[in-house]
């Protein structure tokens, strides 16, 4: 019983030496035929997406979230990056009630988008493209 005990300790230990998921950088680049949001992990990350309608009586225009279940937000500065290119407004993120941290695409208009998992560094790309790409 003591063996099971000491197990259950160190197995404890072991598990809570394992670093959180941790959201280090966001960044933006504007090609020609998409933006591409780039969200630098501590490790590999699998977010989930939402596509999020406008909302014209507030103002909000149609918007991709990332969510990223408890992950913590390790990212500088303010929490909203002007992009205004065209095709994003602006890229804001924080905290959820949940415990994760949400990464937000405000769009200019309804875009296509794709979204790539990287490693090494790992990372999150999500592209907006263009309305001919």
């Amino acid at each position: 019983m003591r063996t099971l005990a000491l197990a259950i300790v160190l197995l404890a230990r072991s598990a809570s030496a394992d670093p959180a998921l941790a959201i280090r950088s966001i960044t933006t680049q504007t090609f020609g035929a998409f933006t591409r949001v780039t969200v630098e992990t501590s490790r590999p990350a699998k977010p989930t997406p939402a596509h999020l309608a406008a909302e014209p009586e507030s103002g909000r225009p149609e918007r991709i979230a990332l969510d990223f279940s408890g992950a913590a937000l390790d990212v500088p500065g303010p929490s909203r990056i002007d992009v205004r290119d065209g095709r994003i407004d602006a890229v804001r993120f924080g905290r959820t009630n949940a415990g994760g941290a949400r990464v937000v695409v405000d769009l200019v208009q309804p875009a296509r988008y794709r979204a790539l998992r990287h490693v090494r560094p790992d990372r999150i790309e999500l592209d907006v493209l263009a309305p001919d790409g």
